[in-house]
């Protein structure tokens, strides 16, 4: 992105950092606390949602520009892949926002699930002598 520093007024490119912020670090530990072990499964898709683009000046690197919420100004702006392998995925923010809500709201029944299996419901008979 070409933009213009504030500090040297020079016009040039910005060099993007990504980094996780505060909110990546709270959604992560919620995940494992929620969760437990299975929260591995969803938490590259949660790291990636939450990072913050952080533009500087290609001149003398201070801060220009950094972008809002989850990293991003709209859900349709960039397009995330992921590879393993010779196998790859290509999808937009706003599909990975979908499936990281499917997935969720999947793990979160199962964890009810097998929470709810694990519980005797049944009164147990005691005898009085």
């Amino acid at each position: 992105m070409k933009v213009k520093c504030p500090f040297c007024d020079a016009v040039s490119f910005s060099i993007v950092e990504y980094k996780t912020n505060v909110l990546g670090y709270l959604v992560g530990i919620m995940s494992i606390l929620l969760f437990g072990f299975l929260s591995i499964i969803i938490m590259p898709f949660l790291v990636s949602l939450t990072k913050q683009a952080v533009h500087r000046c290609a001149k003398c690197l201070n801060e220009v520009k950094s972008n809002s919420f989850f990293g991003f100004a709209s859900l349709e702006d960039k397009l995330l892949t992921f590879q393993l392998g010779s196998a790859g995925i290509i999808l937009t923010r706003r599909y990975l926002l979908y499936i990281v809500s499917v997935l969720t709201c999947a793990l979160a029944i199962y964890v009810f699930v097998l929470t709810e299996a694990g519980h005797n419901h049944e009164q147990s008979k005691r005898t009085c002598y």
